[in-house]
């Protein structure tokens, strides 16, 4: 099950806010197990609900950069890192983290968490408008707000270094390369998620997974 509950308690996360900035993106995925683990974090990946929303962010995050020569140059806060198929990457001067921003899949940030494979991935932290009305005048004005969406079980399984999988594996080989990695984390699978990964490689096409030479396909 998924929660949704607004940042007042997850001061920690504020952050975060000076990457939300400029686009209608939102952040989710493994980097808040080491937020909430305090530890270092290299990259924060940013996905969209739709393929405007990326490219408007990525005019937004270019225009930030160095080597940017478009009309509405701004002060130079990140560097272009890489770019591939699925993500286009910056880092950020101040702070060294790398910002991926994601295109392989467009989705909002509940259904994007719910596809995600491991309990401990599912977290996002995404801004809303909202409108309020006067109840004197009728008037109304909009701002901001900060919320966040987990998985109900995200703080049990991240504190217990428990390695718990989805029901539905959408990317059979790419959330086995992923469990072997986080094993080296110090996250171990339970024995039901080990079943789980080895029943859904075993239905998966031979075929699909030799074409897909990386053997990596996944959502996050």
């Amino acid at each position: 099950m998924i929660i949704k509950q607004d940042r007042e308690n997850f001061h920690m996360l504020n952050f975060l806010d000076k990457f939300m900035v400029g686009h209608n993106g939102y952040i989710a995925g493994g980097c808040f197990k080491n937020i909430f683990n305090d530890e270092k974090i290299k990259d924060i990946d940013i996905f969209f609900e739709k393929a405007t929303d990326f490219d408007e962010a990525v005019s937004y995050f270019d225009s930030m950069t160095e080597g940017y020569t478009g009309s509405n140059k701004m002060e130079v806060q990140y560097n272009f890192y890489y770019e591939n198929d699925n993500v286009k990457a910056y880092k950020h001067i101040g702070s060294g983290i790398v910002l991926e921003l994601c295109r392989k899949s467009f989705n909002d940030a509940k259904s994007m968490i719910e596809n995600f494979d491991f309990t401990i991935t599912k977290f996002a932290y995404f801004k809303e408008e909202v409108e309020d009305t006067d109840v004197e005048t009728g008037a109304t004005t909009k701002h901001i707000e900060y919320s966040v969406l987990y998985d109900d079980k995200f703080f049990e399984h991240l504190h217990t270094n428990r390695l718990v999988v989805d029901d539905k594996i959408l990317f059979p080989m790419s959330t086995f390369e992923r469990m072997i990695r986080y094993i080296k984390y110090g996250y171990m699978p339970c024995r039901e998620t080990k079943l789980k990964i080895a029943n859904a490689i075993h239905d998966e096409d031979i075929e699909n997974i030799l074409v897909n030479k990386s053997l990596y396909d996944g959502m996050d």
